[in-house]
């Protein structure tokens, strides 16, 4: 578990296929991405296939939902390294 707070460069280096990030949202929220692939586009942008579930205290277990795809930098500024989920 890491304590301190990830640089964009040394996440960029995590986002891997298979690995899970996590974004909080307000009310115990959180987003849980599991990357499906990285890989670059025609004009050499890196992107970062993935799939999002959200959960809540309340509502454990959720299943993941429909793929989506962001540009690496996005996806490195706005989700963090988390554990698997169960």
């Amino acid at each position: 578990m890491k304590f301190w707070k990830e640089t964009k460069d040394n996440l960029v280096d995590d986002v891997q296929e298979g690995a899970f990030f996590q974004k909080k949202h307000p009310y115990n929220m959180v987003e849980i991405a599991r990357v499906l692939s990285v890989g670059k586009d025609q004009h050499g942008i890196a992107h970062v296939k993935y799939e999002v579930k959200f959960e809540r205290p309340a509502e454990p277990g959720r299943s993941f939902e429909g793929q989506r795809v962001l540009a690496l930098s996005v996806f490195s500024d706005t989700f963090r390294v988390c554990q698997e989920p169960s």
